[in-house]
């Protein structure tokens, strides 16, 4: 479920994640991205995100340890046709270098300019934006030419925001909104090894600022699984413009409906019905690590440990 208040000590199948979060959310659902798992003890959760990305534009980040299916729920929240998703994977490095950073946020936003070019016309013609991005200026850098500098970069963010109108002119469009994804944002941190990258980080992180709080433009959703990475975005803003979510596992009932009525069936390993709790001790509460359990009992001929 989505807990709304004080946030200090989140169980997740023996990992604890600590913190002080006064607005925090705890958002509590499955591990992997299979359909069955998706649906899933998901309903409730799905219907909270959904509200709360359709709301004002925020800035969003959320939290939890690896396997907890951060993405996978964002990704498909996000995919439903209610919203136009930009994801960005932070995972393979693209925020360590300004040509990384022009390459990845250019590549991933130049569809959506594309797709939408007439309707931005209309929106320059009545006034909503005052600019129009175009295949050149979103196009990426080639090797050879002048290097990609914190400048460029710079001019890049200033010129999709101006593009983009406020969120409410989207619906008279009947175009799902934009929203901008990040897995894995505490990448970042790589670009303060230098003094030119704390500068630019600073600008990218006030960019987003500046399209959600303030001009109202698109919602900005980062994920990472460093616990300490919400208090790392609010020290460098100074002010907390970031609202945080922190996501576990199931809750002890959810793990025992999941693994009686979805993994045992599965794996048609009737003899372990009703040994839950000896399972839980071993597994914690984690889905996959449940399945994983499961699926190893049943490759070992029925050996519990």
């Amino acid at each position: 479920m989505l807990i709304f208040g004080l946030t200090k000590r989140l169980p997740t199948g023996g990992i604890c994640i600590s913190n002080t979060l006064r607005t925090g959310r705890v958002a509590r659902y499955t591990t992997q991205a299979t359909r069955e798992k998706i649906i899933f003890n998901r309903k409730r959760e799905l219907v909270k995100f959904k509200n709360a990305f359709s709301a004002e534009p925020e800035l969003h980040v959320v939290l939890g340890p690896p396997s907890t299916g951060k993405t996978a729920l964002i990704r498909e929240v996000t995919s439903r046709g209610d919203f136009n998703p930009i994801f960005i994977n932070c995972r393979g490095g693209q925020f360590d270098t300004p040509k990384m950073i022009y390459d990845s946020i250019s590549s991933q936003f130049a569809p959506f300019f594309k797709k939408y070019t007439d309707i931005f016309k209309k929106l320059f013609e009545r006034g909503e934006i005052n600019y129009i991005m175009n295949d050149i200026q979103l196009k990426i850098k080639p090797f050879g030419g002048d290097p990609i500098t914190s400048n460029n970069v710079r001019k890049l963010l200033d010129g999709i925001g101006n593009a983009l109108p406020n969120w409410t002119h989207w619906d008279g469009y009947k175009v799902p909104p934009p929203i901008l994804v990040i897995n894995e944002a505490n990448m970042f941190s790589q670009l303060g090894h230098s003094e030119e990258g704390k500068i630019l980080l600073k600008s990218i992180l006030n960019w987003m600022v500046v399209n959600t709080k303030e001009m109202g433009r698109f919602h900005v959703v980062l994920t990472s699984s460093d616990s300490f990475f919400f208090n790392w975005i609010v020290n460098l803003l100074h002010i907390p413009h970031a609202t945080p979510y922190v996501v576990g596992d199931l809750s002890k009932e959810e793990a025992k409906e999941y693994f009686e009525k979805h993994v045992l069936p599965r794996y048609e390993c009737k003899e372990l019905e009703g040994k839950f709790d000896r399972v839980c001790r071993i597994t914690g509460t984690r889905m996959l690590i449940i399945d994983r359990y499961v699926k190893e009992y049943k490759n070992y001929d029925g050996k519990l440990e």
